[in-house]
């Protein structure tokens, strides 16, 4: 029920704005399990929709695993800056991603 406003801002947040570029643009078409798009495009697709829901908690595991380190640095970066009262959890096996992080939990 996300208005078309809040849409494009979780897409930009997100670094997933290429999707204005389909064939449809947002209301295109894709197969189960995100087909059609890149592994990369795909998970970007989730973070955007995971940041419509209004949770206080946010947990994203291996979530941006498959975006070069100059888009996953973005993404990270714009959802710590656009949610600064929230709760963000990142599980990873990235430095890259611990470095932005206040506090680092290793098991």
């Amino acid at each position: 029920h996300a208005t078309e406003e809040q849409m494009n801002k979780a897409l930009d947040i997100a670094c997933a704005t290429f999707v204005h570029q389909l064939p449809n643009g947002i209301d295109t078409s894709c197969t189960e399990h995100g087909g059609g798009f890149s592994e990369g495009q795909a998970q970007r697709i989730c973070i955007a929709r995971t940041l419509l829901r209004k949770a206080p908690i946010l947990l994203l595991d291996e979530a941006t695993s498959a975006l070069d380190a100059v888009t996953e640095r973005k993404v990270v970066e714009n959802i710590i800056n656009h949610y600064p009262n929230h709760t963000l959890i990142f599980i990873t096996h990235r430095p890259e991603v611990t470095q932005l992080c206040d506090t680092i939990v290793r098991l």
